[in-house]
């Protein structure tokens, strides 16, 4: 799928908003929809449903993606993570292309995870790389990829970070940078920016209350524009 892979490469870095600004907290239970944007044009559209269960958040997502060399892409994710601090247990996601079907999952807990391909355990610990304080899935054009990034750096206060790619069984290193972000016309004034600075740059806009209203890719003309919120 051609946006997974310059996805998977812009988790390498990120940096946070001025000063920095963060904020208070995940966006709250509800249903939000996402429309993809590339120069202009729409290429995907999700529905996240995010709920409360005592200590831990479920994220859901279902996905579909228009525009790629292999024609619809379906992508159904489920997240769990921590209500307190945002860090990951659990994730797993189905695609559907070309009448093909695959399943990751990952898991994590006590220090360390383990990837799952295709019903096959892989045979590598995922544990926290050395230097960082804190965890993130970042995987495929998933906008949940996004989604917990601000409320986790608030309340990590991490400088850098372990981000988990599941579909490559890999690992990433993140690294902090409080530089500003430059805000895009539409994005309303009291939203809060977090950036990815290295190797593509992109930014992940809240509102005070942690609802991600945009993501913005601009080296791919990329946007995910929250649309709707029930």
């Amino acid at each position: 799928m051609k946006i997974r892979l310059a996805f998977i490469a812009s988790a390498a870095a990120i940096a946070c908003a001025g000063s920095p600004s963060y904020a208070a907290g995940f966006m709250p239970d509800g249903t939000y929809d996402y429309s993809f944007k590339q120069n202009g044009n729409a290429i995907a559209d999700s529905t996240v449903t995010v709920k409360r269960s005592g200590s831990v958040i479920a994220i859901h997502e279902s996905q579909t993606v228009t525009q790629t060399q292999v024609g619809s892409v379906q992508l159904t994710a489920d997240e769990t993570v921590l209500a307190d601090s945002y860090e990951p247990l659990t994730f797993g996601c189905t695609t559907v292309s070309s009448g093909k079907t695959s399943e990751v999952k990952f898991a994590y807990a006590n220090g360390s995870g383990y990837f799952q391909i295709n019903g096959e355990r892989m045979s590598v610990p995922v544990r926290m790389l050395a230097g960082t304080t804190a965890m993130i899935v970042q995987d495929q054009s998933l906008t949940l990829s996004f989604l917990t990034l601000p409320a986790l750096l608030g309340a990590s206060r991490a400088t850098s970070l372990t981000a988990v790619v599941p579909t490559a069984s890999r690992t990433f290193l993140m690294s902090v940078d409080p530089s500003p972000q430059t805000k895009p016309a539409g994005v309303p004034a009291a939203d809060a920016g977090v950036g990815v600075a290295l190797p593509i740059s992109f930014t992940v806009w809240t509102d005070p209350a942690g609802v991600v209203d945009e993501v913005d890719v601009p080296a791919q003309a990329l946007s995910i524009n929250l649309t709707k919120r029930s």
